[in-house]
């Protein structure tokens, strides 16, 4: 990362909200679920917000929005539905934004919403994709189809590796139990898993992570991993039949 920083704030039981900021006091807010931690953040470090940016319109993303503008009344709220309360700005695929302080291309990825985006910041490698794409994970198919999730998960896999991602919920460990009793390849993914209950014991959380590390475990998001071969070849399934195995699995587990 160059020239912005990131604070992961906890929301709700599971959420994490981001403000991404810069030395000169600029920021700007992903996802709000709940307005006070990030008041707190934000006034305890002299920041000024000019923009909230939503993904999608579920209320875990949406709901902190109406207190951020009552502290912050000139702030701007992009989302890609002029259904989530107090848009001004409606964002759709390959659109660039601007912020006070970095620019993010805008990549449609219905599936779990099917009004949901995720935001490339491709200068700063970084990655905030809401409900999409789950540490281990991807998101559960409310509103689209297994086919529109399988694509919107391809675009996020396209993307450079060095890539940093941040997701909406904490959710890994429950992702990575899943794919170990699934798969019965616990010896495949103890490495992961050591550092994943690493970074749990220090940091009480495992957010973010990096795209290239995902590309080797999520058979999710990637199926041509050396995993995900190996599973495809034992199972005799393509690409698109271990992802839909994958994810109805994961619905009922």
């Amino acid at each position: 990362m160059n020239s912005v920083k990131v604070k992961v704030i906890n929301q709700l039981k599971d959420n994490y909200s981001f403000i991404i900021y810069s030395k000169n006091g600029k920021a700007c807010v992903i996802d709000p679920a709940e307005s006070l931690p990030i008041i707190k953040f934000i006034k305890n470090n002299n920041l000024k917000i000019k923009d909230i940016f939503i993904t999608h319109h579920h209320k875990d993303h949406t709901g902190g929005i109406e207190g951020l503008i009552k502290i912050f009344p000139q702030v701007n709220i992009h989302s890609p539905s002029s259904n989530i309360e107090n848009t001004k700005f409606i964002l759709q695929n390959n659109d660039e934004v601007e912020s006070s302080i970095n620019s993010f291309k805008i990549i449609s990825t219905p599936g779990h919403t099917l009004d949901h985006i995720v935001y490339y910041d491709k200068n700063n490698k970084i990655l905030f994709c809401g409900d999409t794409l789950f540490r281990l994970g991807c998101g559960r198919v409310f509103e689209g189809t297994l086919n529109q999730m399988y694509s919107s998960l391809q675009k996020i896999n396209e993307i450079e590796s060095k890539t940093v991602i941040y997701c909406g919920h904490e959710y890994t460990m429950k992702n990575l139990t899943f794919l170990e009793t699934t798969l019965g390849k616990q010896n495949l993914y103890l490495d992961i898993r050591q550092k994943i209950e690493s970074e749990i014991e220090f940091h009480n959380q495992s957010i973010p992570f990096e795209l290239y590390e995902e590309k080797s475990y999520n058979l999710f998001l990637n199926q041509e991993s050396k995993i995900g071969e190996l599973i495809k070849k034992e199972l005799k399934l393509d690409n698109f039949e271990l992802f839909k195995y994958l994810r109805e699995g994961k619905d009922n587990f």
